[in-house]
């Protein structure tokens, strides 16, 4: 886990700074080049000489004026990069060009030294820059031995320390809960609770983003003035942004303190926000609404809500379990008969049993079978496979109710 902190570099440390950020790009983009040629040719780059490639490289260009424990950073990330890559490529992508236009930049620090200035402030020492000022808005952890200092788009510096996940105080509640995604609502819980995230930009700043678009498409590529107008977009980006994983850590926390075992949706986040534009021979339908469903998912952050779940439930002091269903046919079958039919679902808010004649909201009742989908997972190891007969004498599933009081 990293821990963030707000760095605040005087206007003399912005170009040591900048010079390093440049500096690591290009050093790793020089490496990850050597490393997609030999591929080409059906072999594997020498990584080992990259240090000594550095060297020479030093000795006669502009990467001198810099600092070599930065540009080997930059080398040892790569490396990093490729071992996880291969370790686990379902999990981590191939390492791809680092580009001064896109994402946040940034560099490593490996000497780390700290000095705490006052219970607020504390300086980190760059080299060639000095020591240069971060907000202590928490105790810096004792684990870590190195930092990466970042700028985001919006031009903002923060400093990262690597170190384990900070211990989660709980007490044991006996409690349980499905959570059931959503949009309108990002989270619905099978006690009948809707947590909304609800707008992250007020109505002015959503006009201003709008007026902020519409004056960068006229305006013209690589101008200073375009410039301008992008960092004021990603000012508002970044305050979005942040906004977002305030309520995620809030929510979470939350969550984590009042229940023993949470019960989420095994989604598949990235399939649900494909394109739907499809082929020149075989154009897709509806794209402008399945383009506005893919932004409003995107904007929910469901894949980071749930790994902050993970990592707050491992880290509590008292057990808390978090577990994984398969999300099929939650949302059509009846929490009270397992009955289940697309005819059940009458409309995106209400759940109507065409069997039994049960009722309740349609993300309620989701959360309920996802809850008790979970409970058997805990009862029997393994997964539940929702039927999806139309037929209630036909459903091969057994009928898993949620315990009420």
């Amino acid at each position: 886990m990293a821990h963030r902190y707000r760095l605040y570099p005087t206007e003399a440390q912005l170009p040591t700074l900048y010079m390093h950020v440049g500096h690591s790009r290009y050093v790793w983009n020089m490496a990850l080049e050597q490393c997609l040629y030999a591929r080409e040719l059906g072999r594997y780059a020498d990584q080992s000489a990259w240090n000594k490639q550095l060297a020479e490289a030093r000795r006669f260009s502009w990467l001198k004026e810099g600092s070599s424990s930065v540009q080997q950073g930059a080398l040892r990330d790569l490396r990093q990069a490729f071992r996880n890559w291969w370790g686990n490529p379902g999990h981590f992508s191939p390492p791809r060009w680092r580009s001064r236009h896109r994402g946040s930049q940034g560099f490593v620090v490996r000497d780390l030294t700290l000095v705490k200035v006052n219970r607020r402030w504390s300086e980190l020492t760059v080299p060639k820059a000095g020591r240069v000022r971060f907000r202590l808005s928490r105790p810096v952890p004792h684990e870590a031995t190195s930092a990466r200092v970042t700028v985001d788009r919006s031009g903002r510096w923060h400093v990262s320390f690597v170190a384990p996940q900070p211990t989660f105080e709980r007490t044991t509640t006996h409690k349980a809960v499905g959570l059931d995604m959503g949009i309108a609502a990002t989270v619905t819980t099978s006690d009948g609770e809707h947590l909304r995230m609800g707008r992250l930009l007020s109505e002015g700043e959503r006009a201003r983003r709008l007026k902020l678009e519409r004056k960068l498409a006229r305006q013209q590529k690589g101008s200073c003035r375009r410039g301008r107008t992008k960092r004021s977009l990603a000012k508002l980006t970044a305050r979005e942004g942040d906004r977002r994983n305030d309520w995620i850590e809030k929510a979470t926390t939350r969550l984590v303190r009042d229940y023993d075992l949470i019960v989420i949706e095994d989604l598949k986040v990235k399939n649900m926000v494909r394109s739907a534009k499809g082929t020149f021979e075989s154009p897709g339908r509806g794209v402008s609404q399945k383009t506005g469903l893919n932004r409003e998912i995107h904007s929910q952050a469901w894949s980071t809500f749930r790994q902050r779940l993970i990592d707050k439930a491992g880290a509590a002091t008292s057990m808390c379990t978090v577990i994984s269903v398969d999300p099929r046919n939650t949302s059509r079958r009846c929490s009270s008969c397992s009955y289940t039919a697309k005819e059940n679902r009458e409309n995106q808010t209400v759940f109507l049993c065409q069997a039994c004649g049960y009722s309740n909201n349609a993300d309620i009742n989701a959360s309920i079978n996802i809850l008790a989908a979970g409970q058997a997972v805990c009862g029997r190891g393994g997964k539940v496979s929702l039927g999806s007969s139309s037929n209630p004498r036909e459903t091969s599933t057994p009928v898993l109710r949620n315990p009420r009081p």
